[in-house]
């Protein structure tokens, strides 16, 4: 982490977060599911990355958000020194990463698809919001009902 020189902590220990090695191990079976799909593993981590990270920002004003202020807090070891917002713009990667594979894989779930059409009246995937059959589904992937929508 070499965001900031005069940063005391160079790196984020995942020793108390096993969410985090569990979804590096996901995002190779991920990653082979997209290759042998035909999509570019980048372009799909990159597309679900972007829609965590939205729910990131968004996640500030969730009175009922736990997780990923618990995860913030293990990665940088209880050590935010009363400075939250610098936490969270350099942890966010790390923090969100188990989410973001979970995404990527509703993204190349056929049953998934199958839902986003279901959810537009089988008249093509457009715009949605996330109190559909996918939004529900998509929560329940990365462990957030709340999340989908």
């Amino acid at each position: 982490m070499d965001a900031d020189a005069d940063q005391p902590l160079e790196n984020l220990s995942l020793s108390g977060s096993p969410e985090v090695v569990a979804a590096q191990r996901r995002w190779a079976v991920v990653e082979r599911r997209a290759r042998r799909a035909g999509v570019d593993p980048g372009e799909v981590f990159g597309l679900a990355r972007a829609v965590v990270c939205r729910w990131w920002e968004q996640s500030l004003v969730w009175e009922q958000e736990e997780i990923w202020p618990r995860r913030l807090q293990q990665v940088v070891g209880g050590e935010d020194g009363g400075d939250v917002a610098r936490w969270r713009a350099l942890g966010r990667e790390v923090v969100v990463f188990p989410e973001v594979v979970g995404v990527a894989g509703a993204l190349l779930d056929p049953a998934a698809e199958e839902l986003v059409w279901a959810d537009s009246g089988w008249e093509g995937p457009r715009p949605r919001p996330g109190d559909g059959q996918f939004g529900r589904r998509l929560g329940e992937l990365v462990g957030g009902p709340g999340l989908g929508r």
